[in-house]
């Protein structure tokens, strides 16, 4: 397993990357997108909100966002829900490869451990995208309700 790693992990950020971008909104308003999410019924899980200056070490981020809401299981699942804004596009796109690092590691993880087997899936559908200057994670059971919530935000 640990030789097929580099490929799985090449193979899931192409899989990630297909999910980003393409047809969004110009940039994602933080508050607004959280709100539509959690109030959508994607989740299943019981999700709690993370002070902001805890995005950055949470996801990995080498650069603080200067905006972020971030929300994550409860209950010890893997459901989670971060929307990210940066002052620069450029920074942003770092942040997105860097949140699809993040994925790739709790679905090696959740591999590995078993700890959450029904939540796999889950993460193998992850949505990250970016829009401008903001990058967007959802982690959730009901992918068509998350596509829903973001179709009423335009």
């Amino acid at each position: 397993m640990k030789k097929n790693l580099p490929a799985l992990l090449a193979a899931l950020m192409l899989v990630l990357s297909a999910c980003s971008g393409g047809g969004g909104p110009a940039a994602y308003d933080p508050a607004a997108t959280a709100q539509a999410l959690l109030d959508s019924g994607a989740f299943t899980q019981a999700l709690g909100e993370l002070s902001a200056d805890m995005a950055a070490p949470y996801l990995g981020l080498s650069q603080e966002p200067e905006e972020a809401v971030v929300y994550t299981s409860m209950e010890g699942g893997y459901e989670e829900l971060a929307i990210l804004s940066f002052a620069e596009e450029s920074a942003a796109q770092t942040a997105l490869e860097e949140v699809q690092t993040h994925v790739a590691a709790l679905v090696e993880t959740e591999t590995d451990t078993q700890y959450k087997p029904e939540d796999l899936p889950k993460l193998q559908s992850a949505r990250t995208e970016r829009a401008g200057n903001t990058v967007l994670l959802v982690v959730a059971a009901y992918y068509d309700k998350v596509q829903e919530a973001l179709d009423g935000l335009s």
